[in-house]
């Protein structure tokens, strides 16, 4: 089994080894979300990525709306709008200054949640966040002739230099992989495996997942890449780092 599983009060809920965030948690919170869309507003959601903890005191600058703070949810809201392009910038002590481009479409934001790197002076931190379905996203990062991190594999690398943060397999993430040395010389392949529909080569779900990850490092975010959509397969190869460089 991927989680641990507890008997609480008669339901079975689920909790990440790697992370905080249990499944109640999550789902009590995506029910607050659908009840401030009902009520007519547009909500955002900001999450730690090393623990998928809430971000609450967070300043948000949203270019053409306005300037929020998260509560302790991690939460901010705003009037309904019409679609379009946006971009914000988030920023917090300890954490990275990050500006996040985002599309509002039918009074929502596409792909609400959005998950923050604390701050990380050397290495790289890959993020990945997703909707709620599939439930069950894989995070990999293979170095060649070295070691493969994720949940299948190594929790953590034999010399300690790359672990995986978080595993999430109830929907949205954040799943993270933190590298805290990149060999100069070193090639790094990341890619996404689509656990839930591990079985079914020709699903369509990853490709609709609204997939995101996010590659940080030297205390800036580096590349964002979003899963090409209307593809078949249960793998998404995002990118390779060689040399030291995000490709």
């Amino acid at each position: 089994m991927k989680k641990i599983l507890l008997l609480c009060a008669g339901l079975c809920v689920g909790i990440a080894v790697y992370g905080q965030t249990t499944v109640g948690e999550d789902l009590a919170i995506q029910r607050r979300l659908m009840g401030l869309k009902m009520s007519g507003l547009i909500p955002m959601r900001f999450a730690n990525a090393v623990d998928g903890k809430p971000i609450a005191g967070a300043q948000i600058a949203i270019e053409g709306i306005g300037d929020f703070v998260t509560n302790n949810e991690g939460i901010i809201t705003f009037p309904e709008r019409d679609d379009g392009y946006f971009s914000l910038i988030f920023s917090k002590q300890g954490f990275i200054t990050t500006a996040i481009d985002f599309e509002i479409k039918l009074n929502n934001v596409f792909g609400n949640r959005f998950s923050i790197s604390p701050e990380l002076p050397r290495g790289f931190r890959i993020v990945l966040d997703w909707g709620e379905h599939p439930a069950d996203l894989d995070l990999h990062l293979e170095k060649a002739g070295g070691y493969h991190i994720s949940y299948w594999n190594m929790h953590s690398a034999d010399d300690g230099t790359a672990f995986l943060d978080r595993d999430d397999r109830h929907s949205f993430g954040p799943e993270t992989i933190t590298v805290e040395r990149i060999e100069s010389t070193g090639v790094y392949d990341i890619y996404i495996i689509d656990y839930t529909n591990r079985n079914l080569s020709n699903s369509y779900a990853l490709s609709q997942s609204g997939a995101v990850v996010r590659v940080y490092g030297d205390n800036r975010l580096l590349r964002t890449f979003r899963v090409p959509e209307n593809r078949p397969g249960m793998r998404w190869d995002v990118c390779r780092i060689v040399n030291g460089v995000v490709n």
